[in-house]
């Protein structure tokens, strides 16, 4: 009856209704196809095939890295031997990346940044004599050691300006070196080996060498976690700790052997201009380190000054300072600020085969910072 009239009165009524929105639908289309309803499809499908297709790209991309990272670690490679017997008693080799520079007959392993044509800039240049240089194995209190001639010579001289405590020897361009005028000191800090430093750096020159020297072992370990956690240098590619230690022994790495480093510069220990400090030292009797360095450069320092310096170069302290100028390289250069690492870190069979090297490497040597059994 009277219901069902109304009923189908009301649902030709919604019909109507639906079509004439479908209608207006279709008129408000045509009326701006090329307007925002065309734009907006085109972003509603173009847009996930551009994020899709930029996925993809990243992922070939990473790909493709580790497979020719993996490839230079497999193929372009040397097999020197070590001449150290593992505790198995057989002669153990490792994989050798092609060395970076050839120099003057001499063979080194540099980082990309420290590349030959790089050296050959900076050797057109000689050592100013009053320069000086803080010279150290990678991660063995690089910065720490910095800082402490930055904070000393900061309050006494005028010195280039560097927003990681001192300018990096080796990324400094030469005409910039020259630049500076005969009234601003040069101090310098360096992981170059000291055949490729220029000359003049002899006892008859007044210029400064301030060598900072760290338990191998735990130089080792930092170095693996730094390599992990900043992708600048070019070592070769390695799957663990164990793979990173054979070739840490064999100078494999950026900057090469940790022993070749450091003896050429050992030998130069009785020069007046070289003053050799440890990472361990700074940490456990900082007040001695600070006064023997102020001592060497020809500073005297109050007991005030050197609880200042204390202060600031404490760990915490320290890395808020290197934050503070946005480098975003600080959690990778800085990590815990201890010792002993490698207590941890080194298996038994590490442990055996690194102290068979140093007990060669430094036979006859007298050097009497490290000792082990």
């Amino acid at each position: 009856g009277k219901d069902r009239k109304q009923a189908v009165v009301s649902t030709q009524s919604t019909g109507t209704t639906v079509l004439t929105c479908l209608y207006v639908l279709v008129l408000s289309f045509r009326a701006t196809e090329s307007g925002i309803y065309r734009r907006l499809m085109h972003k509603l499908i173009l847009y996930p095939l551009v994020l899709l297709k930029t996925l993809i790209a990243a992922l070939i991309k990473r790909a493709f890295q580790y497979l020719l990272r993996y490839d230079a670690f497999r193929r372009h490679v040397i097999y020197p031997k070590l001449g150290i017997v593992s505790d198995n008693s057989i002669k153990r080799t490792i994989e050798r990346p092609i060395l970076h520079a050839e120099i003057d007959g001499g063979k080194y392993h540099l980082p990309v940044f420290a590349n030959q044509a790089r050296i050959d800039d900076l050797r057109q240049s000689r050592l100013r004599e009053n320069d000086v240089l803080v010279v150290t194995y990678p991660k063995s209190g690089t910065h720490l050691c910095g800082y402490i001639v930055k904070l000393l010579a900061e309050r006494r001289v005028k010195m280039m300006e560097d927003p990681m405590v001192l300018p990096f020897y080796e990324l400094i361009k030469q005409s910039k070196l020259d630049s500076v005028p005969a009234t601003t000191q040069r101090f310098l800090k360096t992981h170059l080996p000291l055949s490729l430093i220029p000359p003049p750096l002899d006892s008859s020159q007044p210029n400064k060498v301030i060598f900072c020297l760290r338990d191998p072992k735990d130089a080792c370990v930092s170095y693996y976690k730094f390599t992990l956690s900043l992708e600048v240098l070019t070592g070769p590619v390695y799957e663990t700790f164990d793979d990173w230690v054979e070739l840490w022994l064999g100078g494999c790495v950026d900057y090469g052997d940790w022993f070749d480093f450091v003896l050429p510069f050992w030998e130069q220990r009785h020069r007046h201009n070289f003053l050799f400090v440890t990472y361990e030292e700074i940490l456990s009797s900082p007040e001695r380190v600070i006064k023997q360095i102020a001592e060497f450069l020809g500073y005297e320092v109050t007991e005030e000054e050197v609880a200042g310096i204390k202060e600031k170069i404490k760990f915490q302290n320290m890395k808020k300072v290197l934050e503070k100028t946005g480098n975003k390289q600080v959690s990778a250069l800085m990590r815990e600020g201890k010792t002993g690492a490698s207590k941890q870190a080194f298996s038994d069979r590490q442990h055996k085969l690194f102290n068979a090297k140093f007990k060669e490497k430094m036979r006859d040597t007298q050097f009497n910072f490290y000792k082990y059994d």
